[in-house]
C-alpha cells in the first residue's frame, strides 16, 4: 500500500514541524508527542480531496494541535489549582453543614457516574486516576485518540453539570 501525498509531505517536513511545535510549546518532548499525533491524523485522513499545499496544511494542523494542547494544559492547571485550594484548606475543620453538602455532592456524582456507559467510565478512570495519555488509552480500548477525547469530555461535562445543579 503506497503512502498518501500528505503522509509523504509529513515525512519530508517532520523535523520542521517538530521545531515549529517545540517553539510554540517550549518543550521538545511535547512537540514530539504532538508530531506523532499529527502523523496518526494525517495517516488516517481520507485522501478523496487533494490538498493543494501539503506543507501549509500540515503546519495548520500542527498549529491547531498546539492550540488544543495549550487549552488542555490550561484546564488541567485550573483543576489542579482548584484541587490544591481544596486540599490546602483541609487544616480547617468542616462545619456540619459543609459535611452534609459535600456528602450530598459526592452522592450526586456517584449516581451520575453509575449512569455513564462502562467504556466511557473506563476511559475516564484511565485518564484521571491512572494518568494515561489519550494515545495510551486509545491503544488499550481500541479507539482513536479523538474518540477517547470525546468520551472523556462527555464524562467531564456531565460531572460539571451535576456539580452545578
Amino acid at each position: 500500500m503506497s503512502e498518501s501525498r500528505l503522509v509523504e509531505a509529513f515525512r519530508e517536513h517532520e523535523h520542521d514541524l517538530i521545531r515549529f511545535l517545540a517553539a510554540r510549546l517550549k518543550s521538545i518532548f511535547v512537540a514530539q508527542d504532538l508530531s506523532q499525533e499529527l502523523y496518526l491524523k494525517v495517516r488516517d485522513l481520507d485522501s478523496a480531496e487533494p490538498v493543494r499545499n501539503s506543507r501549509a496544511y500540515l503546519f495548520r494542523m500542527a498549529s491547531n494541535l498546539a492550540i488544543d494542547h495549550a487549552r488542555g494544559e490550561a484546564r488541567r492547571a485550573e483543576l489542579l489549582a482548584e484541587a490544591q485550594d481544596f486540599l490546602g484548606s483541609r487544616d480547617e475543620v468542616a462545619t456540619p453543614e459543609q459535611q452534609v453538602i459535600a456528602r450530598d455532592e459526592l452522592a450526586r456524582l456517584e449516581r451520575a457516574m453509575a449512569e455513564v456507559p462502562p467504556l466511557s467510565r473506563k476511559i475516564f478512570y484511565l485518564s484521571r486516576f491512572e494518568e494515561k495519555s489519550q494515545r495510551e488509552i486509545a491503544e488499550i480500548v481500541g479507539l482513536s485518540p479523538t474518540a477517547v477525547f470525546k468520551h472523556i469530555r462527555k464524562v467531564v461535562d456531565l460531572l460539571a453539570r451535576v456539580r452545578e445543579a
